[in-house]
């Protein structure tokens, strides 16, 4: 079963997941607050696929676009699933400090503001770079929010990388993602 995270100020209602969900009818969405701590929004991941976990009849495959891909490359290893990563948040700590101070959800436009206290809290997170799964990691080269070559160097060494010429959202997902999904989706 697909189980898919979305970004910071996003939701599920994100395209990314629409364009899953239109693949894949069983798809789920977790959901979390961007205004919460990491480690609380980390265990209020980890409830969630274990409520989905327990109804899925087929191995669950994480998706995770960009805080979210963070999310999916911290959560995929404690269920020990795979996951394709699109345009990963990094090192949430130092990346999102742009975002410090007044925000808006882009789909329910309710406005929070993130603070520091928030932003440091992503400094605790435990490199699950090495876990043995496997990952797909797709890099828009034309991406803006998070820089391409950041990514590609983090992951190189573990983790199967697919580039594209999208920005920081796809615009499909294509036969390379599209594959590794279903091949990930057969194993048992």
């Amino acid at each position: 079963m697909i189980v898919y995270i979305h970004g910071f100020n996003s939701s599920p209602a994100s395209n990314t997941y629409g364009k899953l969900k239109a693949l894949f009818d069983d798809a789920q969405a977790l959901e979390y607050p961007s205004e919460g701590m990491f480690a609380d929004n980390l265990a209020l991941l980890c409830q969630q696929v274990e409520q989905i976990k327990s109804t899925s009849t087929t191995p669950l495959v994480f998706v995770g676009s960009s805080l979210g891909g963070f999310y999916a490359s911290q959560v995929a290893p404690l269920f020990s699933a795979n996951g394709l990563l699109i345009n990963p948040a990094i090192r949430p700590a130092q990346s999102l400090r742009k975002f410090l101070g007044q925000n808006t959800y882009f789909y329910s436009g309710r406005q929070w503001i993130f603070t520091e206290a928030i932003c440091n809290s992503y400094q605790n997170f435990c490199d699950q770079r090495t876990a043995p799964i496997e990952r797909l990691v797709v890099i828009g080269r034309s991406d803006t929010t998070l820089d391409p070559n950041e990514g590609r160097q983090y992951w190189q060494q573990h983790a199967t990388i697919h580039e594209t010429d999208d920005g920081h959202s796809v615009a499909a997902i294509d036969a390379v993602m599209l594959a590794s999904l279903n091949k990930w989706l057969q194993k048992a």
